[in-house]
């Protein structure tokens, strides 16, 4: 996917267990790089672009990711779109928190109950690191490569972050959004919410709204968001600072 993951358990487990349970995990990544990527040529995605593979015949799990872009396009009045300029179709604002969610309930399945799961910088936590104690998650300033703009404590969620810090600039922007803007007037805009794929796909399409993300955020239960602005400003939801404990 480009990118890094990393996983940290905090369970009294042999380690046998949890080197079985991490290679179950990664090797759910790569299943679904090998599907979803559009620079391999085999891939599910390569295929339907090039003409190969009807969309109604692609898999199950290729049929789910496209109709959860195509809903999140609607919702986001065209913030978030899975086609290129192109035509083509590219779900990878949308994969990358889908998959690593589901790494991470690979390592859940086989009975780990305390980890953190993280892809690119997106993570998802499970239980703690500690006894009474919570995960602590730093926000990365987008504008200072190396420092913290916020740091924020939870338990069983995630945190997902569209901007600059962690891949430099990487986000089309879709048509329509911002009246043909090359880019956000955000530097970063993170989402703190149960699920690791809406707040990545969150995440995304607000980025790409600027200021405006943080309202169309708020209709979403239990998903809270911070934005930094280019000047380095931050901004919240209504309720991010419970959210953040």
């Amino acid at each position: 996917m480009g990118t890094v993951a990393s996983i940290h358990v905090y369970d009294r487990v042999e380690p046998v267990a949890i080197d079985a349970a991490i290679d179950d995990a990664l090797g759910e990544l790569e299943r679904l790089e090998q599907m979803f990527s559009t620079f391999r040529r085999t891939s599910e995605i390569s295929r339907i672009n090039h003409g190969e593979l009807n969309l109604l015949d692609a898999c199950a799990e290729v049929i789910e990711v496209l109709d959860a872009c195509t809903w999140l396009e609607h919702a986001s009045n065209g913030a978030f779109s899975v086609r290129r300029d192109d035509g083509t179709i590219d779900p990878a604002g949308f994969v990358k928190g889908w998959a690593a969610e589901r790494g991470a309930a690979r390592l859940a399945a086989r009975g780990l109950c305390n980890f953190m799961f993280s892809v690119g910088g997106d993570l998802m936590v499970l239980g703690q690191p500690a006894a009474n104690e919570r995960w602590h998650v730093a926000i990365a300033d987008p504008l200072h490569p190396g420092a913290v703009a916020q740091s924020v404590e939870i338990v069983d969620g995630a945190v997902a972050t569209s901007g600059t810090a962690e891949r430099g600039h990487h986000i089309r922007m879709a048509r329509g959004a911002g009246d043909g803007a090359e880019s956000s007037a955000l530097a970063s805009f993170t989402v703190l919410g149960p699920s690791l794929t809406w707040a990545d796909a969150f995440a995304t399409a607000a980025f790409v709204m600027g200021h405006d993300g943080l309202g169309w955020l708020e209709q979403f239960q239990g998903y809270q968001g911070i934005a930094i602005d280019l000047e380095g400003a931050v901004s919240t939801t209504g309720g991010f600072a419970d959210a953040a404990v």
